[in-house]
């Protein structure tokens, strides 16, 4: 069961992510206006999902069509992020850890994603491995 004033809850809107590296060079995975929502729940579920709103894929029917294939594969898999599954976190570590049981990443199924946060200003930012990703809440939609 999550804390009675779980500060996570709700929907939040991605503002941006950019990723420094150890050289120092910075760069936007999605690019410098990604489009991205995250998910948190009451009952202990979170869902992500982050695109870059400038990806250029040339057929308007992809990813439906099952025979995704060559460059829109790699396209649709290298702009577009998703994840779900369920989350803890420690207030006093400032530890946020996602349980991850989907994902657009086979790699990250049934593993962790830890991402340590911090909440200013109004605003969720969510860190990890030199990824630097910031957060609004979303207006809520009616």
């Amino acid at each position: 069961m999550m804390e009675k004033n779980n500060p996570f809850i709700g929907a939040w809107k991605l503002i941006s992510w950019k990723n420094i590296h150890l050289s120092g060079a910075v760069t936007y995975p999605c690019g410098t206006h990604p489009v991205g929502y995250l998910l948190y729940t009451e009952d202990g579920y979170m869902a992500a999902q982050v695109m870059d709103p400038d990806q250029h894929q040339r057929d308007a029917s992809l990813p439906v069509e099952p025979g995704l294939a060559g460059r829109d594969r790699l396209t649709a898999g290298v702009t577009y992020l998703s994840y779900c599954g369920t989350y803890s976190y420690s207030m006093q570590e400032e530890m946020m850890t996602h349980h991850v049981k989907a994902s657009s990443i086979p790699g990250w199924i049934g593993k962790d994603q830890p991402r340590h946060f911090e909440f200013k200003d109004g605003k969720l930012f969510l860190s990890y491995k030199g990824a630097k990703l910031m957060w609004e809440r979303a207006v809520p939609h009616a």
